[in-house]
């Protein structure tokens, strides 16, 4: 009889114990992380504001979390502008625009450059009744310095390396009105117009 009491109670306590353990939270990725970089577009954003949240965060992809950086520019490129990155293999999710992005020529210069550097005020054209207004911002890539050539050969200065991208953003027409990144041009294969392509 006294066992049978006891148990009903024993199981109560078992059950309170178990309820005051601490519990672990998932790892789960937050949208915003305090003092970081902004990770989704947003209409107070400048396009001068997400070059510099998207171009520079890919100096160091995995902070704060892992491939927060190629994160980031998903989030911040149209779809077609996804498509030129990753070659048409990685627009249409995350994981796979992550995995192309890593290999992406248009992405890889600034994949841990030694540093990156607007190069001045973006040029803003204005919108129509067919589009948003469009945005070009100059960019300044220092490729951290490497001893050998692509060929093997050593070389002579360890300088930095600089290249200069001019990348395109438009303004969403409609509600909430976003700037995203349309083009990442490399300016010594696409054209040498405001932004140029003279370093000297």
């Amino acid at each position: 009889m006294a066992y049978a009491r006891a148990r009903p109670v024993g199981m109560i306590v078992l059950a309170v114990a178990v309820a005051l353990q601490p519990v672990r939270r998932p790892h789960m990725r937050t949208r915003v992380i305090r003092g970081a970089l902004p990770m989704r577009p947003s209409p107070d954003l400048e396009p001068i504001e997400i070059v510099n949240a998207c171009f520079g965060g890919l100096q160091q992809p995995d902070e704060p979390l892992p491939d927060a950086g190629y994160e980031r520019l998903f989030y911040f490129c149209t779809y077609t502008c996804r498509k030129a990155i990753t070659a048409r293999m990685g627009a249409d999710s995350l994981a796979n625009f992550t995995k192309h992005t890593e290999l992406s020529p248009a992405v890889q210069p600034f994949t841990r450059a030694a540093s990156i550097r607007i190069v001045e005020e973006p040029t803003i054209i204005a919108g129509t009744p067919t589009r948003g207004p469009m945005a070009t911002v100059g960019v300044d890539v220092f490729i951290a310095p490497s001893f050998r050539h692509a060929s093997g050969y050593e070389k002579e200065s360890d300088a930095p390396e600089a290249l200069r991208f001019a990348i395109r953003l438009q303004q969403e027409r409609r509600p909430p009105k976003n700037w995203l990144i349309t083009e990442i041009l490399d300016t010594r294969y696409a054209f040498a117009g405001d932004t140029g392509n003279d370093l000297q």
